[in-house]
């Protein structure tokens, strides 16, 4: 799932992702872990709390993106 935020494109590699939750602890309103045990961005959460939950992740499986420029925010 790449949810869309304001001026920013989520993106959580499930290849990469190894259900760690550092992500979802460190940004409960941004990110869950769930049956799945592979990471999922979740709507409405703020901008701070995407870089949050991204910066979090032991392997860098969640990349930020700013959309107006393509440019890689995180990690």
């Amino acid at each position: 799932m790449n949810p869309l935020r304001p001026g920013l494109r989520v993106v959580v590699d499930k290849r990469i992702c190894v259900g760690t939750t550092n992500c979802a602890e460190a940004a409960p309103d941004a990110y869950d872990v769930g049956d799945s045990g592979i990471a999922e961005a979740l709507e409405g959460a703020s901008n701070e709390a995407m870089l949050a939950g991204a910066r979090a992740c032991p392997v860098g499986a969640i990349t930020l993106h700013d959309l107006a420029t393509g440019q890689l925010v995180t990690p």
